[in-house]
């Protein structure tokens, strides 16, 4: 499940990005609800495997390996095929410098603007 989720989410990325004759990437609500939605799965998905790994008595070192392998990949592609909007940061806050006058342009007389 984790390498069709990964797959899905290079061919979302693809979607967005694979663009030809100087066209401009567009990002439709499609795109981010399939990254959210894919990533999720991959998470769940690695995370799920990873687990059932280590539970296991009988852990070999070739399947630790390929566990290794598919988290690190998995992670990179999260990172790489990430479509912008996908994840809600919150915004910086802005430092109120106490200055509130709107920006005056005069054209060159400084009697119609706030302080001079």
């Amino acid at each position: 499940m984790a390498l069709l989720a990964i797959g899905k989410l290079a061919a979302n990325w693809l979607d967005v990005y694979l663009v030809f004759f100087g066209e401009q990437p567009q990002i439709e609500p499609s795109n981010i609800t399939a990254y959210r939605v894919w990533g999720a799965i991959t998470l769940v998905a690695l995370l799920c495997g990873v687990v059932a790994h280590m539970l296991n008595p009988d852990r070999r070192i070739l399947g630790t390996l390929w566990q290794v392998l598919l988290v690190l990949g998995g992670a990179a592609i999260l990172v790489i095929c990430y479509i912008p909007g996908a994840v809600d940061l919150p915004a910086p806050e802005r430092e109120d410098d106490g200055y509130r006058a709107p920006p005056c342009y005069s054209g060159g007389d400084n009697d119609e603007c706030v302080g001079g």
